[in-house]
């Protein structure tokens, strides 16, 4: 167990940012971390990072590896798009300097198994439905996959899309031009390295990061993960800050629970009333902590078919 007070965490609300049925709680704490930690877009980018598959391809482990003198991040539901597959990241993990390890991670294109190119940082990360159910399960010691594809499966539903290979990036990119005016609409403020998001009036979730220069890597990844769910059903709400800090200050007092790490990270899970999530420290700072909504018993009881109904496809 460890209290988040012992990871000297501080933090301050800024103003709100509202658009239609979506507003923003930027977040920034202090001290606003600077370790020196290099994401896998960048290492991607500088030729210090690689993805591969296994020399035997498994749908749920690939090989990633890191050329960089700093440990290199992967962010939970980070996707990655090309190998015989495409793939989401099931943890936050931080791999060692000039190492090369095995990752878990579930496909996210169930529908193709044959080399297409080499992994590419996608633009996306997994839908906030099935990042909490992905989480839910795992949680539940359901089977991880499962959940995954279910929460796809509904995704493309919702949206009435279907694409040839069920891939969740496909949906993202049906919707892009929608999504593009939500993104337009929220600024990214100085010193930033979280949010909160509320959706219809309702707080779904709220995402922390090391420092901003990571969070503006993520910024719209994080929006549009939670836009890809929304209906716009309520476009006339209020923000009450009240309830905003009660969120967090609870998901604060949590007991967190240690967990089996990946790599060099401290991996962490709380539940409370209201929500539930994973964070994750190196050095005994925050390197990444997200919290969900509380899925309700109905919705449970439909991801428990949903993943029942995969199992038997």
């Amino acid at each position: 167990m460890i209290l988040t007070s012992d990871l000297s965490f501080d933090y301050e609300l800024l103003t709100p940012q509202v658009h239609e049925n979506m507003a923003i709680i930027p977040i920034k704490t202090t001290p606003n971390y600077k370790l020196d930690i290099i994401t896998l877009k960048k290492a991607l980018e500088l030729g210090l990072g690689e993805i591969k598959e296994c020399e035997q391809s498994t749908v749920n482990t690939l090989i990633v590896k890191n050329d960089a003198v700093t440990p290199l991040i992967l962010i939970d539901g980070e996707e990655v798009v090309g190998g015989d597959q495409n793939r989401l990241v099931n943890s936050t993990i931080l791999v060692a300097p000039k190492s090369e390890m095995k990752i878990p991670v579930s496909c996210t294109e169930r529908g193709r198994w044959d080399y297409k190119n080499e992994f590419k940082n996608s633009d996306y990360i997994a839908n906030y439905e099935t990042r909490r159910a992905k989480m839910s399960a795992s949680r539940l010691n359901m089977p991880v996959q499962n959940a995954v594809w279910g929460s796809i499966d509904s995704l493309e539903v919702l949206n009435e899309f279907s694409s040839p290979t069920s891939a969740m990036a496909e949906s993202y990119e049906n919707l892009k031009i929608d999504h593009n005016e939500f993104i337009n609409a929220f600024s990214i403020e100085d010193n930033q390295n979280g949010v909160v998001i509320i959706i219809n009036g309702e707080i779904k979730g709220f995402e922390l990061l090391l420092n901003s220069e990571i969070y503006k890597e993520f910024h719209e990844k994080i929006l549009k993960s939670y836009l890809i769910d929304a209906k716009n059903e309520n476009a006339t709400f209020t923000i009450n800050i009240d309830e905003i800090k009660s969120v967090l200050e609870n998901a604060i007092s949590s007991d967190f629970e240690k967990k089996e790490s990946e790599g060099l990270e401290d991996a962490y899970e709380f539940e409370n009333e209201s929500g539930f999530g994973k964070l994750y420290s190196y050095k005994n700072e925050i390197i990444h902590w997200s919290y969900f909504k509380q899925i309700e018993e109905n919705n449970f009881n439909q991801q428990e078919e949903d993943v029942e109904l995969v199992s038997d496809i």
